[in-house]
């Protein structure tokens, strides 16, 4: 598959993606609530303490799958 650079849009919405994450994960480590997160395909609550640890270690851009015939 041929990788296509983000447009400006793309990165604008990625980060203020990141932001919004973030002061999710933020809020609810300060409040003591797990955060929803997708682990091997299914939805699993961890607390907020791993979630902020693994958003540090996260790397690279987020990426989707592509659907047949489209």
């Amino acid at each position: 598959m041929k990788r296509s650079t983000p447009t400006s849009e793309g990165r604008k919405a990625e980060k203020a993606l990141k932001r919004a994450v973030k002061k999710v994960v933020e809020e609810n480590r300060r409040l003591g609530l797990p955060v929803a997160v997708m682990r091997n395909g299914k939805p699993a609550l961890i607390p907020a303490e791993e979630a902020t640890t693994s958003i540090r270690e996260s790397r690279g851009p987020y990426t989707s799958k592509r659907r047949e015939g489209k």
